[in-house]
């Protein structure tokens, strides 16, 4: 079993790029021209990707050679979720193979509410049910069965903050009721990809700055931090549930290293003109944040497949 650990993987800078030295080619065995210096011989090493993929070592980026990742046995990672998922997706899967051994299968869609029945009240409309996810119970287990992802990233919120009309009452995320309803629905979706023997990671939610606002200029309330902040608190809560096979990608803290919404990172524009959205770019930036930890994942599943077989 995998200890949990919430996994803070960002802070406030990224990884540099290791540039490492080529290595000097082995002698042939035969005698040097005159005037020459002899060469000392020095063993055949596997060749190591230059630069090396940020966020990976040197033993790590040999590992996933042996294990055939960057070959005919990458390790698979399977997006679900909402449309912040699906945009960070995009960006993953660049060169995703080449550079991490990894296969991003982004299959997350607009508008995904894990309970699609409920009305929602959203930038004050009453709005009918979001329906990006409507039959997920059913298709989620098709698509992992078909897939056979090694790990499964669930990123959520956007419909989960806003205050959905719950056994007649207006709710929201924060609240015993609202929390109780999402908690078991987030249990039944990892309950799905545990099934299948999949690992799981949680993403938080970023934080959103919409143009959208109340007639007083401030924010609706489905897009304050503190909405926010309460999603990713009961995020964390149901990964602890499952110390062993649940973790954490804390998304809100990579785009948000100052603890505030941010556009720009390391001069790229990591957020879409929406204010909500990730760009492409973006999703490429946190290739070393992520993929790395996708990476290790899948080689511990290898470990384990090789000790039982």
């Amino acid at each position: 079993m995998r200890r949990w650990r919430l996994r803070v993987l960002g802070g406030t800078g990224l990884l540099a790029c290791l540039c490492l030295p080529l290595a000097l080619p082995a002698s042939s065995g035969a005698d040097p021209p005159a005037g020459m210096a002899t060469q000392a011989r020095v063993p055949e090493a596997t060749p190591v990707a230059l630069p090396l993929p940020p966020g990976l070592s040197v033993p790590e980026h040999a590992a996933l050679e042996r294990s055939g990742a960057y070959g005919r046995r990458p390790v698979r990672l399977l997006i679900l979720g909402d449309s912040i998922a699906l945009t960070l997706g995009l960006g993953l899967s660049v060169h995703s193979r080449a550079q991490y051994g990894v296969t991003v299968s982004d299959q997350a869609a607009l508008g995904c509410d894990l309970d699609p029945e409920l009305e929602v009240f959203v930038g004050g409309v009453l709005g009918p049910p979001t329906q990006g996810c409507a039959d997920w119970r059913f298709l989620w287990p098709l698509l992992v069965a078909r897939e056979r992802p090694q790990v499964v990233a669930l990123g959520l919120g956007r419909w989960e903050v806003p205050d959905h009309l719950l056994d007649g009452e207006w709710v929201h995320i924060g609240e015993p009721a609202w929390d109780a309803h999402l908690t078991a629905d987030l249990q039944s979706a990892i309950n799905i990809f545990r099934t299948f023997g999949a690992r799981v990671e949680l993403l938080t939610m970023p934080y959103i700055n919409p143009s959208d606002r109340q007639p007083d200029g401030l924010p609706w309330s489905e897009n304050t931090p503190a909405r926010i902040q309460a999603y990713n608190a009961l995020v964390r809560s149901v990964a602890r549930t499952d110390p062993g096979e649940v973790g954490v990608i804390d998304l809100n803290r990579m785009l948000s290293p100052r603890g505030t919404y941010t556009a720009t990172l390391d001069g790229v524009a990591v957020r879409r003109p929406d204010g909500i959205h990730i760009t492409v770019a973006g999703g490429e930036l946190l290739q070393r944040q992520i993929l790395p930890e996708v990476d290790r994942i899948g080689m511990e599943d290898e470990t384990a497949a090789r000790a039982r077989g």
